[in-house]
């Protein structure tokens, strides 16, 4: 129980989520953690859909390791590949505050088209809590920050 890793289930789009509505889509991980920023954990994936492509926002490492945030792409939602070897989001710089992590993403798209990435971060390991969010823009279909 030392990884952690994302894995992958289907079920109905009727489904009223019972247990037994679920079936695992794979016998393998869909996303590992493989790069030093991920540490041991991928978790707290949100998945938007642009175009035929999907994109799995991931926190990568621990809670306060600190976490930072990843971005894969898929097209059928099973093999997912990377869009950098580097986090999408860092943690923020000492005395930010972010510094102790910015994780837990959840990606949103409004009803109006456009997209935010919304997150939690603290800079005291885990005794307070934040949650922010940034508007996500789509330049050649791979997400970046606005303004970044």
């Amino acid at each position: 129980y030392d990884i952690q890793m994302q894995g992958v289930a289907v079920a109905p789009g009727n489904t009223n989520f019972n247990r037994e509505d679920w079936v695992q889509a794979t016998d393998s991980s869909i996303l590992y953690p493989v790069y030093p920023w991920e540490g041991k954990c991928i978790e707290g994936a949100s998945i938007a859909k642009r175009g035929d492509k999907l994109y799995m926002f991931y926190a990568g490492a621990y809670n306060n390791a600190p976490q930072q945030i990843g971005v894969a792409e898929s097209e059928d939602g099973i093999v997912w590949k990377r869009l950098s070897e580097e986090p999408f989001l860092r943690n923020g710089k000492p005395g930010e505050w972010n510094s102790s992590e910015s994780g837990h993403p959840h990606i949103f798209t409004d009803s109006d088209g456009r997209t935010y990435l919304f997150y939690q971060g603290n800079n005291d390991n885990g005794k307070t809590w934040y949650i922010t969010q940034e508007e996500v823009v789509w330049k050649n279909g791979k997400p970046f920050l606005k303004g970044k």
